[in-house]
């Protein structure tokens, strides 16, 4: 038994550090519980929930994980500024108690209906400059092959693009891809980009593709390459998850460890 000032003999050290994880993100099964929890919603709300996020391209799935894109960010963050008191759970699931409490006039839930277009109309030039801010954040020293005119980064539904400053009078525009930093594993020439498939769901190819041209560069992955050979085979290695700490070759099936990627994804014109 220890007692106040005893002597203690030092057995072993162990040097250990550990660093902070961020939470995970949702996936669909755990949105609906959170919604469920929160008494948000109903079992038959549920699935058109999801579907409008993804429909709306507020949100991907990426390994079975909802993550927001650019235009779900800007979105919840003019909401969350000029829409406080309603982007707010206990708003959400009090509005759900009024509708299903009020009177068949739906008095309560006409009340709530009124107050936001109201609301919305008074700020509407506002959130209109906002918007148009978050499209034109960023500019590249590219121009228009049609014009002339300086090129420009634009938000729009599927994410960022280049577009002409001078729309609506010129309406060139192109997609603007993003590079991760590894030479194509397949022509040696071309780099790996980002790209996103119909359904939304991100993949990697190389950046001498062209859709118009079969002679063009096919190289296509689902997972990231590293772009490192394969100690045993020579083939590319991928990672084989989110948070790059994997990596495996598809080839012969060698797996281990990823060390610390240090590519830094880059965005270039198509």
């Amino acid at each position: 038994m220890l007692t106040a000032n005893d002597l203690l003999d030092l057995l072993k050290l162990l040097p250990e550090q550990h660093f902070t994880q961020p939470p995970p993100r949702y996936t669909e099964a755990t949105l609906v519980k959170a919604l469920e929890e929160n008494g948000i919603g109903r079992p038959s709300t549920y699935a058109p929930t999801i579907a409008t996020l993804l429909a709306r391209n507020y949100v991907t799935n990426e390994e079975k994980r909802l993550a927001p894109t650019e235009v779900g960010l800007v979105v919840n963050d003019i909401l969350v500024e000029h829409f406080p008191a309603i982007v707010d759970i206990g708003f959400t699931s009090g509005m759900e108690e009024g509708w299903t409490t009020s009177h068949p006039a739906n008095a309560v839930g006409c009340q709530l209906c009124a107050s936001f277009t109201a609301r919305s109309r008074t700020r509407s030039s506002t959130l209109s400059r906002r918007w148009s801010a978050s499209r034109f954040a960023m500019s590249r020293p590219t121009k228009s092959a049609k014009c002339g005119r300086p090129m420009v980064i634009k938000l729009g539904r599927y994410g960022r693009f280049l577009a002409c400053s001078g729309f609506p009078e010129c309406r060139n525009s192109k997609p603007l891809l993003t590079k991760i930093g590894v030479p194509c594993p397949k022509c040696k020439v071309g780099e790996v980009i980002e790209r996103r498939s119909t359904r939304g769901r991100l993949f990697y190819g190389c950046s001498n593709w062209r859709k118009d041209d079969p002679q063009s560069c096919d190289y296509v992955s689902w997972l990231k390459p590293t772009g490192e050979p394969c100690p045993q085979c020579g083939e590319p290695l991928v990672y084989t998850n989110r948070k790059e700490t994997d990596v495996k070759c598809a080839s012969c099936g060698y797996t281990a460890r990823a060390t610390r990627s240090t590519n830094k994804p880059d965005a270039i014109p198509a």
